[in-house]
């Protein structure tokens, strides 16, 4: 019989598998995505990000070159944070078996091959947790493989392995508290922190009151055989077991820890504490199907959807007589507890790991689903008919009418936010998109539902059922999707290779280390949506400027927005802005334009290596936040002058007219200028909006369009205005925030001829260098003659505690040089340079993660003893967790 009773857990977990597959493979059919149609999941941040990470990933395997440091994610940084956030996940080797053009079509597997398994994972729980075979445990793990969570966030696909392993967790914790074995909790939650350990810190969290609930259970159930010794026993062992799991992923922690704290996230704004609320009523319309689509995926409610059936069940939970008071007050505490993670902006942020996410809100949702699925289930095996006549119509008109009133209550938020908060005012303007056929369509859903549960006969109830839930969670992730911004497929593919083969003749074959610019992008027209090719230098294995990631070096970022480069926000760093001095301080050996055919490439011609011996002056330079102040500082420690780099156009005039709509729409950039200057040197003249209150995108000099290859409006960054000689006029027109161009603006021009006279000086000492072939360990050769003058070599590359660097066989310190770059000494002579990389925090790490495994193993040699002599004292009975 157990042999049989095992034969059946497996089937159910592998039809559940299969079940899932066919449902998002429907779904990716009716919306035509690749393999089964030309819709490439190429929009969001699976189409900025993900898919040039997987790319990059799928090269590294392909060709075997692992490095932990990268050159290609903007000037350059550790790898370690970016694979631990992105990356660590098995199902990513998918991408082994596609080309580099084919990666879209591996996501897009990669993600049916996600939500597949959380069914399989969560039937193993279902009947691991309630000690049964029924089939229905399919349907119900369908209904969190489906959950609002997933189908509004599919495509941040990293996440989806926190799902799958969820109720693997669970399970552990069920088998702890049952059985006094920590070792399946111990594996699946450090399996958790590793594959993602931003949600895998949230599964933590979650144990934590999983824990309590399902302890509480088991000790209500005996309290006439329970002894102290019961719940200290197992509350030691998950405290232990927590910790040492925990500590068992330092090695990835601890390095992926020291490099997020070079990031933004470590900064905390306290007004994300605030003890607030983050939402209304408008919670409860996300309950229905439909109620949150593509469109909607930066800001709307939690997305609470797990079907009309586990609804309506969970609260005929609470009304069931079979099952008692405490199971009902330990499930409303564990359900309130999880609501107020999210309702709570305080402990909203704390689940955030201290920040407030940007885009994509209430990532823990899925917590919630997943206890709402359990209680159903539940209150499935109680029987649900046996709940009192009025609940059973009560209940399905306190769900409808719960949606009409969360759906009302946005209608009536937007007209109260208008004019008064901008962000509340377009939050609720987003979310009542596509509310009222989602509430029309929920409610014909609930009643049918409903007329099932209490009105069938139990082997029509389980079809009817399964029908219901299947066509709904289908439905919904359908509905999520309407409003998506897919990308051309076959149209990726074309661009790819041709883009690859054209960016491969300016990468560095001979290991010679210096970066490109591209200043276009091919693979731009397979998006529907707008593309900024932020990270082609992971799409196509070149060392570039720009990048756009959660893991971004905010010292770098800093210091390249400082030069002048665009920053739209936090993770992305373009490269709008450059100048020649920029390019001689990056690295910047070439700026390539794409065609259909072949490339063109043009020289920089400030490009003088990766680094050149200067004076100790450029020690004290400090950048502030004007762009063209920074670049003057820089260039007088590097070639010290009498008269400045930089020279003021002469204003001659500025001409403004008002205009506050355009197309009967009020526009924000209201005033147009006509500014009117003289070039005061010859050179290429520059233009600076101090206050960053400048559409760019209007800006026409002397009739020709000076539109930049990102869009930085409203941004502070460096504008072209062209190439001019002294005594040339230049007419600028251009709209703005501003009235008065005079004190917003700045417009300089570089004199051409001392800035070639600098570049003549740092040639003379410029630094020669290769990196050498070594697997993991990244290592940098190459020489350089110093001389009394010039006694620091700068290099430009970030400055990072992981670099030890030797001078001559000789170790030297490393330091900070302009903001984020770094130098060392050098002597006078010829210097043989070597640069090694060690990840900061990797063989502390290590050590720790080998001594908590070790810990681990003792301890559960010990537990086990242990339990072993308490059963021959006193044979344990079979118990059940509920």
């Amino acid at each position: 019989m157990a042999t049989l009773a095992s034969k059946k857990v497996w089937q159910n977990i592998g039809i559940a598998w299969l079940v899932a597959l066919a449902i998002v493979t429907g779904v990716f059919v009716f919306w035509g995505v690749a393999p089964f149609g030309n819709h490439g999941l190429l929009m969001s941040d699976m189409g900025t990000q993900y898919i040039p990470l997987l790319t990059a990933m799928q090269h590294a395997l392909k060709y075997q070159v692992f490095h932990l440091y990268s050159f290609s994610q903007s000037l350059g940084s550790v790898v370690v944070p970016t694979v631990a956030y992105y990356l660590l996940s098995p199902f990513n080797l998918i991408v082994v078996f596609f080309s580099g053009s084919q990666v879209p079509i591996a996501a897009s597997l990669i993600v049916m091959a996600k939500i597949a398994t959380i069914a399989a994972t969560m039937t193993w729980y279902l009947q691991r947790h309630f000690r049964t075979t029924q089939r229905l445990t399919i349907i119900f793990a369908l209904a969190f493989s489906f959950c609002g969570f997933v189908a509004v966030n599919y495509f941040d696909f990293m996440w989806l392995d926190s799902l799958i392993i969820l109720p693997l967790v669970a399970g552990g914790l069920d088998r702890l508290v049952r059985d006094q074995r920590p070792g399946m909790f111990f594996g699946w939650l450090l399996a958790s922190i590793v594959t993602n350990y931003y949600l895998g810190y949230m599964t933590c969290l979650f144990a934590v009151l999983y824990f309590a609930y399902i302890l509480y259970n088991w000790l209500s159930e005996r309290p006439e055989t329970t002894h102290v010794a019961d719940w200290y026993g197992r509350l030691s062992q998950f405290v232990l077991t927590s910790v040492l799991s925990g500590l068992s992923a330092a090695v990835i922690l601890i390095p992926t820890g020291l490099g997020m704290l070079q990031t933004a996230k470590s900064t905390t704004n306290n007004l994300n504490l605030h003890f607030l609320p983050e939402f209304g009523l408008e919670f409860f319309a996300q309950f229905g199907v439909g109620a949150t689509n593509y469109s909607q995926r930066l800001w709307h409610a939690p997305t609470v959807f797990v079907s009309s059936a586990v609804v309506l069940l969970v609260l005929t939970y609470f009304v069931q007589p079979r099952i008692s008071k405490r199971q009902k007050w330990s499930a409303g505490l564990l359900l309130g507890a999880l609501f107020l993670a999210m309702w709570i902006r305080t402990f909203n942020t704390i689940w955030h790991m201290m920040q407030a996410p940007a885009g994509f809100p209430f990532r823990n949702v899925f917590f919630l689903s997943f206890v709402m699925v359990v209680l159903a289930f539940a209150a499935w095996q109680a029987e649900p008919r046996k709940i009192k006549r009025h609940w059973q119509w009560g209940l399905p008109t306190i769900q409808v009418f719960s949606m009409v009133i969360g759906a009302k209550f946005i209608t009536f938020m937007v007209k109260l936010m208008q004019g008064r908060s901008a962000r509340l005012e377009k939050y609720y303007q987003n979310i009542q998109l596509v509310h009222w056929h989602s509430i029309g369509l929920s409610a014909v859903y609930i009643v049918a539902t409903a007329v099932v549960i209490f009105a069938t006969q139990r082997l029509w109830r389980k079809w009817l059922i399964s029908l219901l839930v299947i066509t709904e969670v289908g439905g919904n992730f359908i509905l999520s999707m309407s409003t998506t911004s897919f990308g051309d497929q076959k149209a990726y593919e074309a661009a790819y290779q041709a883009e690859s083969k054209q960016m491969s003749q300016v990468n560095d074959p001979d290991g010679q280390l210096y970066r490109v610019q591209n200043d276009n992008t091919l693979i731009n027209r397979a998006y529907y949506s707008h593309y900024n090719n932020y990270n082609d230098s992971l799409l196509f294995n070149f060392h570039g400027l720009t990048s756009y990631s959660s893991t971004l070096n905010e010292q770098t970022r800093q210091t390249l927005q400082k030069l002048g480069l665009y920053s739209d926000n936090v993770r992305r760093i373009g490269a709008v802005g450059l100048t020649p001095l920029a390019e001689l301080l990056l690295g910047v050996k070439d700026s390539v334009h794409l065609t259909g055919t072949q490339s063109v490439t043009t020289p920089a011609s400030s490009y003088s290596g990766m680094g050149f011996a200067v004076s100790p002056d450029l020690d004290n330079v400090q950048l502030g936040s004007n762009a063209l102040r920074n670049q003057e500082a820089i260039m007088q420690a590097l070639r010290p002058q009498k008269r400045a780099y930089f020279a003021q156009a002469k204003l001659l005039q500025d001409s403004v007219k008002k205009v506050n709509r355009i197309n009967g729409v009020k526009t924000t950039y209201a005033y147009h200028h006509v500014m009117t200057l003289r070039a005061t040197t010859t050179g290429p003249v520059y233009l600076w909006a101090v206050n960053g209150g400048t559409k760019y995108s209007t800006m026409v000099v002397n009739g020709t369009k000076i539109k930049p290859a990102m869009n930085a409006n409203g941004q502070a960054t460096l504008i072209k205005l062209g190439d001019f000689k002294q005594g040339q006029t230049i007419t600028c027109h251009f709209a703005a925030t501003y009235a008065v161009a005079l004190y917003k603006t700045q417009v300089m021009g570089l004199r051409e001829s001392d800035f070639t006279n600098l570049l003549r000086s740092m040639r003379q000492q410029k630094l020669t260098i290769h990196t050498a072939d070594s697997h993991f360990q990244t290592k940098l050769t190459g020489s350089v003659r110093g001389s009394s003058q010039k006694s620091e070599l700068f290099l430009s590359i970030p400055y990072d505690t992981g670099w030890h660097a030797t001078v001559n066989g000789q170790k030297v310190a490393t330091k900070r040089l302009v903001n984020g770059l770094m130098g060392i000494p050098i002597q006078n002579g010829q210097n043989q340079i070597q640069l090694t990389y060690h990840v900061p925090g990797s063989h502390l790490g290590l050590g720790i993660s080998l001594d908590s495994l070790a810990t681990f193993g003792g301890l559960t040699w010990y537990w086990r003893k242990k339990h072993g002599r308490q059963e021959e004292k006193q044979p344990q009975t079979s118990d059940k967790v509920s």
